[in-house]
């Protein structure tokens, strides 16, 4: 992955545009995975839990 950046920095890519294309890509991964995970029972429940949690050590940011 980095070779990627590398090539698209030579390219001509500014910092702006790849840190853009990351983003979607991290967010493609999330969401795939939540796609394969969201049949299992109870991983719902799981995810507001850690969510709560998140958000609650986190300080609302």
């Amino acid at each position: 992955m980095p070779g990627r950046f590398a090539a698209a920095k030579q390219a001509g890519a500014t910092d702006d545009e790849i840190s853009e294309t990351l983003m979607y890509a991290m967010r493609g991964a999330a969401r795939a995975t939540w796609s394969t995970i969201k049949y299992i029972p109870g991983v719902e429940d799981l995810n507001k839990e850690w969510k709560t949690k998140f958000e609650r050590e986190a300080g609302g940011r």
